[in-house]
């Protein structure tokens, strides 16, 4: 009998032992610092330019120690209010983090450093999808080289020339000249899914604006060269090659 009583102590001895570890790790959990982010609630289908809302958010809490830098990236919890009401910029769906890089607005007007120049080339609708190409992004031109171009011959009067009209020009190889960093795609100052979240149409895609910083003489040499190629074939049929963002 008295081996009953002792195995059944044990027993319960077990069970509390088992209890108070239990109590012990779920306090300790809660003594464990943690932030809270901006999650999109499960079930949630957001479109692009679609309003945000708060019945849209859930908190999602993240150990501190995990999580120190995920905050310069992704909005908080307290952030929430600073959304409400704003378009989203992107597809949302349930179990995401809602991201700062995302949520950005397109610049109101076009600025440039003091040591900037900036110009325009218009490039053939049919060479590029515009939509892939965003400002910030590196390219090169595909320039064709005209024969029988249009000549400029000399007069007997100082300061004066005529145009001799030779054949119609026709288009022999091609050159690439570049880097350029695009500044803008027509007045399209930031990415397109950005500019359509604001409910805004871009125009005249095809008229990329490229900068030229004017310190550094190579970026000027080139410019000058890709302007009179331009010229010299009456801004035909020009192409683009988009480099890596990496």
């Amino acid at each position: 009998m008295k081996g009953a009583y002792g195995l059944i102590f044990a027993v319960f001895l077990g069970l509390l032992g088992g209890v108070l570890n239990w109590i012990y790790l779920e306090n300790k959990t809660r003594d464990v610092a943690s932030i809270s982010f901006l999650g999109i609630s499960e079930g949630t289908i957001i479109a692009p330019g679609q309003p945000m809302s708060g019945r849209h958010f859930v908190e999602v809490r993240i150990p501190e120690r995990h999580a120190k830098k995920l905050q310069d990236f992704v909005y908080l919890y307290d952030d929430r209010t600073t959304l409400e009401g704003s378009p989203a910029t992107r597809d949302y769906a349930g179990g995401e983090l809602v991201f700062r890089a995302d949520h950005r607005t397109p610049p109101a007007e076009l600025k440039l450093d003091d040591d900037e120049e900036m110009f325009w080339v218009p490039v053939d609708s049919r060479s590029f999808v515009p939509s892939l190409v965003n400002p910030g992004d590196q390219i090169t031109f595909i320039v064709p080289v005209y024969a029988n171009q249009q000549s400029r011959l000399p007069t007997d009067t100082p300061g004066e020339d005529v145009s001799a009209d030779v054949a119609d020009a026709v288009a022999g190889p091609t050159v690439e000249i570049g880097k350029f960093r695009v500044k803008s795609l027509g007045d399209r100052l930031g990415t397109l899914d950005v500019m359509k979240a604001s409910r805004r149409a871009p125009i005249q895609e095809r008229q990329i604006g490229i900068v030229v910083d004017t310190t550094k003489p190579e970026e000027l040499e080139r410019a000058k060269r890709l302007r009179d190629l331009l010229a010299s074939g009456d801004y035909r049929n020009i192409g683009i090659i988009l480099h890596s963002s990496n």
